[in-house]
């Protein structure tokens, strides 16, 4: 995801001196190596067409997917269907370069992360999930399309700065629960939206030992991935001791997964959340004080 001067100047469809020249006028942020050459990250590109006139309906496709009419078609037309497909293709092909580049795609023509996920990446792996039920897809396609993801969501938020904040946010998932892939989506949508240092503690946490942990490093935001639902009154006792830890504090919990369902009712600073959509628009309501 970082591009030189004559690669965005390829996407963007304009002359590299025109890249210089939004580089110097400080309208397009770069990165310069120490030989003094011009690097952009993905982002640099997202925030400039969402800041300036320049319109996503400029992003020239093919130097992103390359020449793909049925994918730039769907892309263009914001056809999340085909889009779903593509993405689930992209997931196990033998070509690791596509998946990222159908979503920077997606990205630099509009797609905010949270519709990235919502609506096209985690439909597609509710597609390999069931195509793993049916014996359709090795075990191994599923793994390599969850490393795929983190993998992308890594380098997105590679060029995050928050080192002018002290606020903390905390993802995770709990005890037996192996299925972290959640927390990275939350991590990114978090740090997009809000100056907060985020910290993912991964799978398999035990509350109290989180409880410790923010004894000396105050959270601000908490999110818990519960997909891995079997041991519902071992979950409802970590959440409740979690619950009983912040409830007089302002600290922000947010659940996800089909077993909190029952959990977050009546309790004020407990929140289901049913989609990344959600969890952004309940971010960006939030105080960084």
């Amino acid at each position: 995801m970082i591009y030189n001067s004559y690669q965005a100047a390829e996407i963007m469809g304009v002359n590299v001196s025109t890249i210089k020249r939004w580089t110097d006028t400080g309208k397009l942020n770069c990165r310069k190596t120490e030989g003094g050459h011009r690097k952009f990250h993905l982002n640099d590109l997202k925030r400039f067409i969402q800041n300036n006139k320049k319109g996503s309906s400029d992003i020239k496709l093919e130097h992103l997917i390359g020449t793909n009419k049925p994918l730039t078609d769907a892309i263009n037309n914001q056809d999340n269907p085909k889009l779903i497909n593509h993405c689930f293709q992209s997931l196990i092909s033998d070509n690791s370069n596509k998946f990222p580049a159908l979503n920077n795609a997606l990205l630099l023509k509009g797609y905010s992360l949270d519709m990235l996920f919502d609506q096209i990446i985690i439909p597609a792996l509710r597609k390999i999930g069931q195509k793993w039920v049916d014996n359709e897809l090795l075990i191994t396609e599923e793994h390599l399309a969850t490393e795929r993801i983190k993998r992308f969501i890594f380098n997105l938020t590679a060029d995050s700065d928050t080192t002018n904040t002290t606020c903390n946010a905390f993802c995770f998932t709990l005890v037996d629960d192996q299925h972290d892939l959640p927390t990275y989506m939350a991590e990114s949508i978090i740090k997009e939206n809000k100056n907060i240092k985020v910290f993912n503690l991964g799978a398999n946490l035990p509350i109290k030992d989180f409880i410790a942990l923010a004894k000396k490093v105050i959270p601000k935001i908490i999110f818990i991935s519960i997909v891995y639902s079997e041991k519902l009154e071992l979950i409802t006792k970590e959440i409740n001791l979690l619950y009983k830890t912040f409830n007089t504090s302002d600290v922000k919990i947010f659940l996800s997964g089909k077993a909190t369902h029952d959990m977050h009712n009546k309790r004020k600073n407990l929140i289901y959340i049913k989609s990344f959509k959600e969890l952004k628009k309940h971010i960006l309501n939030i105080d960084n004080n």
